[in-house]
């Protein structure tokens, strides 16, 4: 072989090595797009962050938002090719806000029937309730009328108030004291009272308690029965379409790793969900 044609191959080689890497990095860097609804394709996206509830969202000593929720948040604008911007709000004032318009979903909404009548729901965790009390209390109890007669703190409008006052009824109706429910803002407000001896214990998913447990080296104990086996979901306005893409763009980050990763990095793997779905059955069991 001549030297010119020995030219010729080398550049040959170098522009198919060049065609070969930039082949490579376009599909490294490619990724399946989600489009929204129309109506929200130009919109400010606003979900709301309820803060002091960790590891779902809370804040950092420079008030920096960070959590699962959070995290997951911002990760579902990478399929939706549409920033997400995180505002601080209470989980009642969250609800609310979806409703009038200024947030376009809400994060950390416990999927139940009640809720799918009027929301559309995608689950993304599954995750039940526990009981949280000071180490030095006595030990509740594995029933539900080892209740009767206390008083549990709990977040404005979680989904274990029902089912505390279902119990409630329960013990009044076999002769017991009711159990007393005291409503706070935030889950940290929640555990304050326990703290402080206004409740003797507070609910929460096992995974929220667990990491306060976890802060808190032999100040509580995750105590009492379990209940509440549920999905935890991101909750959209009724038939507006956003469900459908928040549930696409989730099953993206599922099948990437990136989802998997945020769970791991706040140790809730066990928590993960294979697939998001919409409007799934609440009935669940784990």
């Amino acid at each position: 072989m001549n030297i010119r044609n020995r030219k010729w191959q080398l550049a040959a080689t170098v522009v198919a090595l060049c065609v070969s890497t930039f082949a490579t990095a376009s599909m490294a860097s490619a990724s399946p797009s989600v489009k929204l609804p129309k109506a929200f394709q130009k919109a400010t996206l606003v979900s709301p962050a309820v803060v002091g509830y960790p590891p779902y969202a809370f804040l950092t000593s420079s008030n920096k938002i960070v959590g699962i929720d959070p995290a997951l948040s911002n990760a579902i604008g990478g399929p939706l090719h549409h920033g997400i911007k995180e505002q601080v709000a209470s989980f009642e004032n969250s609800l609310l806000g979806l409703q009038s318009g200024k947030y376009f979903m809400v994060t950390g909404t416990d999927v139940t029937a009640v809720r799918e009548k009027t929301l559309d729901l995608v689950s993304y965790l599954a995750d039940h309730y526990e009981f949280m009390s000071l180490a030095t209390s006595p030990v509740i109890g594995s029933s539900t009328t080892d209740l009767c007669g206390l008083t549990i703190s709990t977040v404005a409008a979680d989904s274990s108030i029902a089912i505390l006052d279902g119990d409630s009824t329960d013990c009044t109706n076999a002769g017991l004291k009711p159990i007393t429910v005291t409503t706070f803002p935030d889950q940290g407000s929640a555990v304050l009272a326990v703290e402080s001896g206004q409740a003797n214990a507070t609910t929460a998913t096992v995974t929220n308690l667990g990491y306060v447990s976890t802060q808190n080296p032999g100040k509580f104990k995750i105590d009492g029965p379990s209940f509440d086996f549920v999905y935890i979901g991101i909750a959209t306005k009724k038939g507006n379409g956003l469900a459908q893409s928040i549930a696409k763009a989730i099953n993206v980050l599922i099948a990437n790793g990136t989802y998997h990763k945020i769970l791991a990095k706040y140790g809730v793997t066990d928590d993960a969900v294979a697939k998001a779905y919409v409007n799934p059955n609440p009935n669940i069991t784990k």
